[in-house]
C-alpha cells in the first residue's frame, strides 16, 4: 500500500514538473533595437603616444556623454509610446 501511494505522489509530482516546464508556447516578445540599428558615435581611437593622453581623455568624456544623451532619447521615446 505504501509502495502505491509513493508511486502516485511521483506520478503527482512528474505531471506538476511537466506542466511547469512544457506549458505550451511561450509569449511572443518584441526584438528590442540592436546598438548596431541606432546611430552610435564613433569610438575614439586608443592613442599610441603619451602626448595624445589628454586629447584621448577628451575624446572617451564626449563620447559617454554623447551615448548617454542617445540612451536618454531611446529612453524617453520608449516613455512617451512612439
Amino acid at each position: 500500500m505504501r509502495l502505491v501511494a509513493l508511486l502516485l505522489a511521483f506520478l503527482v509530482v512528474g505531471l506538476l514538473i511537466a506542466r511547469q516546464l512544457g506549458g505550451g508556447s511561450p509569449p511572443q516578445v518584441q526584438k528590442p533595437e540592436a546598438i548596431s540599428d541606432v546611430a552610435v558615435p564613433a569610438m575614439p581611437t586608443v592613442p599610441t603616444r603619451p602626448q595624445d593622453v589628454p586629447g584621448f581623455e577628451r575624446q572617451v568624456e564626449s563620447y559617454v556623454n554623447d551615448l548617454a544623451a542617445e540612451r536618454a532619447k531611446q529612453l524617453e521615446q520608449a516613455e512617451s509610446g512612439k
